[in-house]
């Protein structure tokens, strides 16, 4: 069963470079960086190899040097000397007689310093990948908990299922009982016209007859169990199919006018809702 959830987390560290890769559920695949200045150049390459792998989520990529990293520390010399000269020039327009000192370039310091790590890109996507591996493997061991909640949830479905089964078993003779109490209260046994009872108890009975919807729902069970043992990507699949499940179980409880099956009806809509949260999880 390969089925990922698209919760997850994986970290790697080698070469002085710290890798943090963090996915939650999105609707489409949704890379984003917080990366140093250096590594700029090889985004695309990473965006590249996150889409390889993983088909939604949105990700959240960290990438940081580490106290291990060899980093050889660079001025902008130029710019350093037009901002200290520019500052000096202000100094004497505005007749402070103190003038700027080295210390005033410190406010500049994001423009001036910049860190220049010695490092392989080779070791930096090493690294990546070793992370995309433990994110896919959170990711996996949450899916497979994930389609064994739904799982569980559809045979709590299907146990509903055969209890509206034996509910809606002998309609017309229910319905037809129902009519000859309510007749009776108004007019004497004489009265009664059985074949006209008859008539109009098979025609209410007719209107309520879920045998339909009943078969249909039964056989959206047996494609949602299907999918998760196909496994891959299943989410908006089970998403859809979970609509149609619950359109045809709003139909029944529209249908049916016994009190047990509306019961049962609203018992069956929430083992749904519960697995539309769960699916919604899925990739």
């Amino acid at each position: 069963m390969n089925i990922q959830s698209m919760t997850g987390f994986g970290q790697a560290e080698a070469g002085g470079i710290r890798v943090e890769v963090r996915s939650v559920n999105h609707r489409y695949l949704e890379p984003r960086f917080r990366i140093p200045v250096f590594i700029n150049p090889y985004e695309i390459t990473l965006r590249n190899m996150i889409r390889e792998r993983f088909s939604r989520g949105r990700f959240d990529v960290t990438i940081a040097l580490t106290d291990k990293a060899d980093v050889r520390l660079c001025i902008n010399r130029t710019l350093a000397g037009n901002l200290f000269h520019a500052l000096k020039g202000l100094q004497q327009d505005l007749g402070i007689e103190e003038g700027p000192t080295l210390d005033h370039l410190f406010w500049f310091r994001e423009s001036l310093f910049r860190e220049e790590p010695e490092y392989n890109p080779e070791d930096l996507f090493r690294v990546f990948e070793t992370a995309l591996d433990r994110l896919a493997l959170m990711r996996r061991r949450e899916g497979e908990h994930l389609a064994e909640d739904i799982l569980s949830t559809v045979e709590a479905l299907e146990r509903i299922l055969d209890a509206v089964r034996s509910e809606v078993e002998g309609t017309l003779e229910k319905t037809c009982a129902r009519l000859r109490e309510r007749i009776s209260e108004l007019l004497s046994e004489a009265a009664i016209d059985e074949a006209r009872l008859l008539q109009e108890a098979a025609f209410l009975s007719e209107k309520a007859d879920v045998s339909e919807e009943l078969t249909r729902v039964q056989s959206h069970i047996s494609q949602l169990r299907k999918i998760i043992s196909e496994g891959g990507t299943i989410g908006r699949k089970l998403d859809f199919l979970l609509q149609e499940l619950l359109r045809e179980i709003n139909t029944i409880g529209s249908k049916s006018s016994e009190y047990r099956v509306s019961d049962l009806v609203i018992q069956m809509k929430t083992e749904v809702e519960k697995m539309k949260e769960q699916v919604q999880n899925l990739q």
